[in-house]
């Protein structure tokens, strides 16, 4: 990420500064400082790295080698020193401050882009989002496009100087005194074979140059469409595993909820035997039809409020509402009792 795509307060769409909204924008310009924050440092280490080497300060210390204070006094390996120092002499502190976020590995390649590709690189890339190994292969590719392009000026530059031995030579006949005018070209052919051979050659690196760059677009595409196809592969395998955790704690909330209705449901049928063992054989039968139809009322209310949570997974509001009125029921019923 640059510091053109942080963005900044009026970037945000706030319809109402609740307290939550200002909590969030603390912690939003809590990170981006701390972002800084860590970009400061990646260019403090790398240039204080390259200072302790160059100046030797590190024998003030009691050490011999530079290597040796690294190790022992950093905990910083050797190499991973060297790649420190050798990152901020080839990238520079604006650079290397820029894209301290990529990390010293995406760093190091970065170095292996020429700088007068290096801009273009960075802008035309994600590299924040892509792996390292991708990063590698982009490289790979503008230094195999930069490489050609390098041989395809040389080949010019050899056209050209082709071309001035040509004129050159032309230029020498011009001078020579004709002897046997049978036996010399005329100025006009001598001119006409060398603007034809500039011709040939100028049209010969036009092609080259054309082919080259239309080379050097499509493997760029190439890596750009890998690199989206393998970011949108690991987005839907995060979909797909977390979609199945969800189906599996549902379903898993469902089986317990299930357990303890049926819990429920056989306390009450307990306690409804129980309740009828206590009535003597003569009891009245209205009393028995009482104690069965509260049985059933415990019951329907138990599977009424299984009802309830299961609308609640689904739809929050619509479940409180049916609570409410529940609620409002048994008190009425409760007062009429």
């Amino acid at each position: 990420m640059s510091e053109n795509s942080i963005m900044t307060l009026a970037d945000f769409t706030i319809n109402e500064m609740t307290p939550e909204a200002a909590n969030a924008i603390e912690m939003h310009n809590n990170i981006v400082a701390s972002m800084q924050t860590a970009a400061n440092a990646m260019v403090t280490l790398c240039e204080n790295l390259k200072r302790m080497r160059d100046t030797q300060s590190y024998k003030a210390l009691g050490f011999e080698r530079f290597e040796d204070y690294t190790e022992r006094a950093c905990g910083i390996k050797k190499r991973q020193a060297y790649n420190y120092i050798q990152t901020f002499e080839r990238l520079g502190s604006t650079v290397l401050q820029a894209n301290a976020q990529l990390g010293i590995t995406k760093l190091q390649l970065l170095t292996e882009v020429t700088s007068v590709d290096r801009p273009d690189f960075i802008e035309e890339n994600d590299l924040a989002n892509i792996s390292v190994a991708e990063m590698k292969e982009l490289v790979a590719k503008t230094k195999d496009q930069a490489q050609q392009i390098d041989l395809l000026q040389s080949t010019a530059q050899s056209d050209r100087k082709t071309i001035s031995q040509l004129q050159q030579g032309n230029n020498e006949l011009r001078s020579r005194p004709t002897e046997v005018a049978v036996q010399q070209p005329t100025e006009e052919e001598i001119a006409a074979a060398a603007a034809e051979r500039t011709r040939e050659l100028e049209e010969k690196h036009a092609a080259e140059l054309k082919e080259l760059e239309k080379s050097a677009k499509a493997k760029v595409k190439e890596a750009k469409e890998k690199a989206r196809q393998k970011a949108a592969a690991e987005k839907e395998k995060e979909i797909a595993e977390a979609t199945t955790k969800a189906k599996a704690e549902a379903e898993q909330n469902y089986k317990d909820k299930l357990a303890a209705l049926n819990a429920e449901k056989t306390e009450a049928e307990e306690k409804a035997r129980a309740l009828a063992s206590k009535l003597d054989k003569n009891a009245d039968a209205d009393l028995v039809k009482a104690s069965t139809y509260f049985t059933e009322a415990q019951e329907h209310f138990n599977k009424f409020k299984a009802a309830v949570e299961k609308i609640s997974e689904a739809d929050s509001e619509k479940a409180q509402k049916l609570k409410a009125v529940a609620q409002s029921f048994l008190t009425q019923y409760i007062e009429n009792l």
